[in-house]
């Protein structure tokens, strides 16, 4: 359960990973409570909404990648778990955000994509919902985090444009008539958290989507490259044991080490 102290940034889940240099310790997997608001269950606290958000904070997320990390700690600089990024100023959680929330949405897009044994995808048509749901109010963050910071946006229409955009629930967060409705207090108390945690935070919404994007921009140019012998299996595993630091940085020396290990004596093209 999420402490206290933290409710007020943490709409539904975080994650907090054991601290990395140490070979004790576990993660932590916070939920928020919804002091059995009938609303909030039926939206977002739902049972269709738990295997995305299990996807995102667990397997294949955040905890895997950091076990991953831990795993393989003495192949990874030090200067790759030290990069700027603190949150909640805990030690543990010295990361850069586009990497780590990047695999973690990146993860959530993964369980719905064709495998051997799921040619549709893991997720139910319900789940596969709200996983499109995660990926709407995603692509909307950049839109209210960089409105608001930039003074295009005031707290309060950001607070009803994630109302009506997510939840597709029309009327305005501080209009009593559109309040009457259950629902709509409910989707309105959630986006006030969440544009709370945006305006705290500046920036941090928007690596979500910055760091997926990159990651499948790099998944790209692996399988152009590699062809018939790419391993989506080894491309992750070697993504993860990268650290916490952007695609960017890494992405000619990760397809380097994949051609390598697939036999390739191909040149590596030249980054776009």
């Amino acid at each position: 359960m999420t402490p206290p102290p933290l409710r007020a940034s943490i709409e539904g889940a975080a994650y907090y990973p054991a601290p990395p240099f140490r070979k004790t310790g576990v993660g932590r997997f916070y939920v928020t409570p919804t002091g059995d608001d009938v609303a909030q269950l039926r939206a977002e606290h739902n049972y269709a909404a738990m295997p995305d958000l299990a996807g995102h904070e667990g397997f294949p997320g955040h905890d895997w990648h950091y076990k991953v990390m831990t795993q393989y700690r003495d192949q990874i600089s030090p200067v790759r778990w030290l990069t700027p990024g603190a949150v909640e100023d805990s030690s543990s959680m010295w990361e850069d955000s586009m990497a780590a929330e990047g695999w973690a949405l990146y993860s959530e897009a993964l369980l719905a994509e064709p495998a051997p044994a799921a040619p549709n995808g893991f997720y139910t048509p319900e789940e596969h919902l709200y996983q499109l749901r995660g990926k709407l109010y995603r692509d909307l963050r950049v839109r209210i985090d960089t409105g608001i910071h930039a003074g295009r946006l005031s707290f309060e229409d950001a607070v009803t444009l994630f109302s009506q955009v997510v939840d597709f629930l029309p009327g305005s967060c501080q209009d009593a008539a559109a309040l009457k409705s259950e629902a709509k207090q409910a989707s309105c108390e959630g986006a006030r958290a969440a544009v709370t945690r945006y305006s705290r935070w500046p920036t941090q919404a928007i690596t979500y989507r910055l760091g997926k994007e990159q990651i499948l921009a790099l998944r790209k140019r692996a399988q152009q490259i590699l062809g018939a012998r790419y391993s989506p299996q080894r491309f992750h595993l070697e993504f993860m044991k990268q650290g916490t630091i952007p695609a960017g940085y890494f992405g000619d020396e990760l397809l380097r080490e994949l051609r390598a290990g697939a036999g390739s004596a191909a040149a590596l093209p030249a980054a776009p």
